[in-house]
């Protein structure tokens, strides 16, 4: 019985086991044999995104189960882990952040203090890291599997020693991230005041026999447990207020960490605000289902205008998609707000939850691909991360450029482009409820949407209608070129062909 539960979480061994044999191989290769260890690294992911889909040989009922985290889901070992179909496609889109940051990667490690196989090692640590964090189930091993994840990132942000804003970017996500944990562990200690356990999915039996005093005295326990345990949880998805740190480290860290952080972390993070919401303080009490729901309304309303407003102002193209990925977090957080009705529950947010994995999914493979043409995009052997490096990009790299207008117009929501139905359905779900408040919440998301063009199109603008400053006899001051590194270039190309597939083929996807 033991061996069949841990066959289940096999495809965080199977990374875990990457990340040791990518290590161990850096002390025994020479450093002319070296460049095999991406492909070890690569082949980590692509084998734990393989034994995921052989989950369902083991246990099928999670790939046809609903979303929603429940009792038919097999909680294993003891309750540290439950297994459900929610948790299994954030594995899914944990191996595939990693895999494509593998890919971007090469000029990136070459730049980094840390050997080869010390940064690729890192890479899988925080991918087995998003694995556990996406399938806690308990208190502790959601800290640790927390801690796992971001060490690891915390290590990757600040790799390029030599370059000042990476190491002041991976002292602010040090300090930040530090201080978030510590109301997290508040959080849990007046949680685990309220019910003497550390359990997300809490029985609530034995409550029914406190007295009325005692009731009130824990529910106000746990009404505290609920903000700090939402507030060290909403700092990882980067929302408002707590969303200060992402653009410094975004801008500082390199770049395909940035883009493994945006999708990876964010993820990961979404899965744990899924517990929360519709397991541990969503389905128990009317108290908690409208304090959530209110509380998260608010963040949702606050994070989209301040993603959007302040990415207009961006002149560096690193910044501009952080503030964006802050405005979606605030899009996502809408899937999250369900009226406390009976009869939401069930497919309602089986539906809600099934909307959230499809934007992550559209979400992900479009900011990889971004953050993979600025990875690409070097000038004298620098990466380019202003706007203006990137006039003329169109006419230098027609392909290249074609790609990242169809990533610009995927972010922004434009048809038939993967973003713009994964909008759709969050808002859709969100116009649905029988609630004013969610309603006006969708209509500031379709108006901030709306507002995002601005500073997408200029991007395209610049790239196809601007100057380049550059003639054939100055080679060298050409503001965009390209390296010829075929991983990267075909990372970019397969990420613009998938954007386009999910929106004119959702079905398959969704």
């Amino acid at each position: 019985m033991i061996w069949n539960q841990m066959g289940l979480l096999l495809p965080i061994g199977v990374v875990l086991g990457a990340a040791l044999v990518v290590v161990f191989l850096d002390l025994v290769l020479s450093k002319h044999e070296r460049y095999i260890l991406p492909w070890v690294a690569l082949s980590g992911t692509v084998l734990g995104f393989i034994s995921v889909l052989q989950t369902q040989s083991i246990m099928p009922d999670i790939w046809f189960n609903s979303y929603l985290p429940t009792a038919q889901h097999p909680v294993i070992l003891g309750g540290a882990f439950c297994v459900d179909r929610f948790g299994s496609m954030i594995w899914i889109l944990a191996c595939l952040s990693g895999g494509l940051a593998i890919l971007a990667s090469p000029p990136e490690s070459e730049e980094s203090a840390l050997s080869t196989g010390e940064y690729f090692g890192l890479i899988l640590l925080a991918v087995a890291g998003m694995m556990l964090l996406s399938v806690s189930h308990d208190w502790l091993t959601l800290l640790l599997s927390l801690e796992i994840m971001s060490i690891a990132t915390y290590i990757l942000t600040s790799s390029n020693r030599d370059d000042l804003r990476s190491n002041e970017a991976g002292l602010k996500y040090l300090v930040l991230g530090a201080f978030s944990t510590a109301l997290l562990l508040m959080g849990i200690a007046f949680y685990y005041g309220a019910f003497g356990s550390l359990s997300l999915s809490r029985d609530m039996v034995l409550w029914n026999f406190l007295s009325t005093d005692e009731q009130r005295a824990r529910t106000s326990f746990l009404m505290l447990a609920m903000g700090l345990l939402m507030v060290g949880t909403l700092f990882k998805v980067g929302a408002a207020p707590f969303h200060f740190w992402i653009p410094d480290v975004y801008q500082g860290a390199p770049t395909a960490i940035t883009g493994f952080m945006a999708v990876g972390v964010k993820a990961a993070a979404f899965a744990v605000v899924a517990r929360l919401v519709f397991e541990t303080f969503g389905d128990r009490t009317l108290i908690f289902r409208q304090s959530s729901m209110q509380l998260l309304l608010i963040i949702s309303v606050a994070t989209m205008i301040i993603g959007n407003v302040l990415a207009i102002s961006q002149t560096n193209l690193k910044r501009m998609l952080a503030y964006s990925g802050i405005a979606h977090t605030g899009y996502l957080l809408l899937a999250f707000l369900i009226v406390p009705d009976a009869k939401t529950d069930g497919a309602a947010i089986d539906e809600h939850l099934k909307s959230v994995v499809f934007y992550l999914l559209v979400y992900g493979v479009m900011t990889l691909g971004a953050f993979g043409v600025i990875a690409l995009s070097r000038k004298d052997g620098k990466p380019m991360e202003e706007l203006s490096d990137f006039a003329g990009l169109a006419r230098e790299h027609p392909g290249i450029a074609l790609c990242m207008a169809i990533f610009m117009l995927s972010l922004a929501g434009m048809p038939p482009m993967g973003g713009f139905f994964a909008k759709f359905m969050i808002f859709r779900g969100a116009l649905e409820q029988n609630n004013r408040g969610i309603n006006i919440g969708a209509v500031i998301g379709i108006t901030t949407s709306a507002i995002s063009l601005y500073y997408y199109l200029r991007v395209i603008v610049v790239m196809y209608m601007s100057p380049s400053n550059a003639t054939a006899a100055d080679e060298s001051t050409k503001p965009a070129q390209c390296n010829e590194v075929w991983s990267s270039t075909l990372l970019i190309y397969a990420a613009g062909i998938a954007t386009l597939v999910m929106g004119l083929m959702p079905g398959w996807f969704y």
